[in-house]
């Protein structure tokens, strides 16, 4: 005898199979008539940042008394394994947008970064006006007033807890070519003693 599967049989059967099956994503199936639903889009990729952007406006602000908010010490953090390469890109890209004038009588020139986390600032004494200064004077007279300006910047506070430290070189020009006046070093613990 043979026998014949009728409709309904085959039916039961393709149900009891479909129960096996875990269910379809509603975003995969296909809506009947119409576009397939629209996947949903990928979040967006952050832009990729250059570390020695935001710590050139930090070194910036150091040098010219203009305290930014401590641009670049996420960034600046974030790489501790090289500092000395973000330092000596952001040097380079600070100075391509020197010299620049600082005040009436101060013009910052170059920015230069050192191996071991230091910053040397070379600024120009432009309009001085003053008694002539040599290296002496310039200790005794300006070193400690500076350092303490200095150091009262936001941005020299971070850098020098982050272990940078710095040197601003004051120099004059004339007919017969550059001299330096003095230099201003400046680190945390001439932080902590400068702000007492």
């Amino acid at each position: 005898m043979t026998r014949q599967n009728s409709p309904l049989i085959a039916t039961l059967s393709l149900a009891a199979f479909a129960t096996w099956l875990p269910p379809l994503p509603v975003q995969a199936a296909p809506v009947r008539g119409g576009p397939p639903l629209a996947q949903p889009a990928p979040p967006p990729t952050p832009p990729a940042v250059d570390e020695a952007d935001a710590l050139s406006r930090m070194l910036k602000g150091a040098a010219t008394g203009q305290n930014t908010g401590a641009a670049g010490v996420p960034e600046f953090l974030r790489n501790t394994n090289r500092p000395d390469s973000i330092l000596a890109r952001a040097c380079r890209q600070l100075n391509d947008v020197l010299p620049m004038d600082i005040d009436a009588e101060t013009r910052l020139r170059r920015c230069q970064s050192v191996p071991g986390k230091h910053v040397l600032f070379q600024l120009e004494l432009t309009n001085y006006r003053g008694p002539m200064l040599d290296l002496a004077s310039f200790e005794v007279n300006y070193a400690a007033p500076l350092q303490r300006n200095i150091c009262a910047n936001r941005d020299v506070e971070i850098l020098t807890k982050l272990g940078v430290s710095m040197m601003f070189r004051y120099m004059t020009r004339n007919d017969r070519g550059e001299r330096r006046v003095g230099d201003v070093y400046i680190n945390a613990p001439i932080c902590v003693s400068a702000l007492r």
